[in-house]
C-alpha cells in the first residue's frame, strides 16, 4: 500500500477559464462572495444559511453527457481532481476533504492556537459554458442531520447546502460559468472560535449535464 503525506492532492498544472461568471437562480441568504468569505471568522461562516434542493425534480432531468469521479478514478474524460487537502492511499475506499488547522501565535485572548481553515476539493473540466450541470456527491453513511456543505461554481460565489441525510448525499445543480467545481468539508456547528468542521468522506462524484 502506497502512501502520500497529509496536503494537496492532484494535479495543479492545469489554468483556470477566464469566463466572466452569469448569475444562478439561487436564493441570496445561502450565497456569500469569496470576499465576504476571507473576513468572516469560522462562527460567522458557521452561521451562513443553507438550502436543501428538491431531489426529485434534480433526479428527473435528463443527463446529456455524464462524468464519474470516484477514489479509484480521479480522471473521467476532461475531468479530474485537482486538488484537496487530504490523505491519499492506494486502496482508499472514500475521498477524505479536510480543513487546514493554522497555527496562530496570538489567537484568542492573547493565547496561542489553531484555526480551521476551509479548504475545497476542486474538480476541473471544460464545461459548455451557461449549459446547466447536476452533481451528485454520494458520501460514506454517517450522521449528516443538520449539516451542510459549501460549493463554488462560479468563481466568486460560495453556496451553502444542506446534506441530504436520507441518502447520505449531497446534490445540487449549476449553470456553468467557470471550469471548476469546488466542494467544501462538512460544516457541522461552532463553540466559540471554533468551527467543527468535519472531514467529507466521499466514495463517488457524478456530473451530468441536462437539460436547462
Amino acid at each position: 500500500m502506497s502512501k502520500k503525506q497529509f496536503g494537496n492532492i492532484g494535479n495543479l498544472s492545469s489554468k483556470n477559464l477566464k469566463i466572466k461568471p452569469i448569475d444562478i437562480q439561487v436564493t441570496p441568504s445561502n450565497r456569500i462572495s469569496n470576499a465576504q468569505l476571507k473576513k468572516l471568522d469560522p462562527k460567522g461562516i458557521a452561521s451562513i444559511p443553507a438550502l436543501r434542493v428538491n431531489r426529485n425534480d434534480l433526479i428527473n432531468l435528463k443527463p446529456n453527457e455524464s462524468w464519474e469521479i470516484t477514489p479509484q478514478k480521479m480522471k473521467d474524460k476532461d475531468m479530474f481532481v485537482a486538488e484537496y487537502f487530504g490523505w491519499y492511499r492506494s486502496d482508499q475506499t472514500t475521498i477524505d476533504v479536510h480543513p487546514e488547522n493554522k497555527y496562530y501565535p496570538r489567537f484568542h485572548s492573547g493565547r496561542p492556537g489553531f484555526l480551521p481553515e476551509m479548504r475545497f476539493l476542486v474538480l476541473r473540466f471544460r464545461p459548455e459554458m451557461g449549459k446547466r450541470y447536476r452533481v451528485t456527491v454520494q458520501l460514506k453513511p454517517g450522521a449528516y442531520r443538520n449539516k451542510k456543505v459549501m460549493t463554488n461554481v462560479t468563481g466568486r460565489f460560495n453556496d451553502a447546502w444542506y446534506i441530504n441525510y436520507q441518502f447520505n448525499e449531497l446534490m445540487f445543480d449549476f449553470l456553468a460559468t467557470t471550469n471548476e467545481i469546488k466542494i467544501s468539508p462538512i460544516i457541522a456547528g461552532y463553540e466559540e472560535y471554533y468551527v467543527k468542521y468535519q472531514p467529507l468522506e466521499i466514495e463517488k462524484i457524478n456530473v451530468d449535464k441536462v437539460e436547462n
